[in-house]
């Protein structure tokens, strides 16, 4: 519990690079650990950029199977007309985490999952 703590408290530190660059989507960031180490991590950089679980993940490379991540936000999962980015999810999913620990569930009803 300690441990998620730590990691989802940077998440929430990341997040905050991305004031005030990404309005109107939300600040967002991601951490990804394996055996208790931070092998990638990310933020939401820009409006339109790449998200932050996928900033996490091209960081992590390989080293995210099986890992954890720790994310501000749960992974948007529906592409909708006039989003800018492909939906996370399938990505997260793809990358083959063992877990993703969301600190708050998607409010947006076309994107939350």
């Amino acid at each position: 519990m300690a441990q998620d703590r730590r990691f989802m408290w940077r998440a929430l530190e990341l997040a905050r690079r991305g004031q005030p660059y990404v309005a109107p989507n939300p600040m967002v960031g991601a951490v990804i650990v394996k055996d208790g180490q931070i092998v990638g991590e990310g933020f939401h950089e820009e409006f339109g950029g790449a998200h932050a679980e996928v900033n996490a993940l091209k960081m992590a490379g390989e080293k995210a199977k099986d890992a954890t991540m720790y994310v501000s936000l749960e992974p948007c999962c529906e592409a909708f007309e006039g989003k800018k980015t492909p939906p996370c999810a399938p990505q997260v999913i793809a990358a083959g985490l063992k877990r993703v620990v969301v600190a708050i569930e998607d409010p947006h009803p076309t994107v939350k999952g």
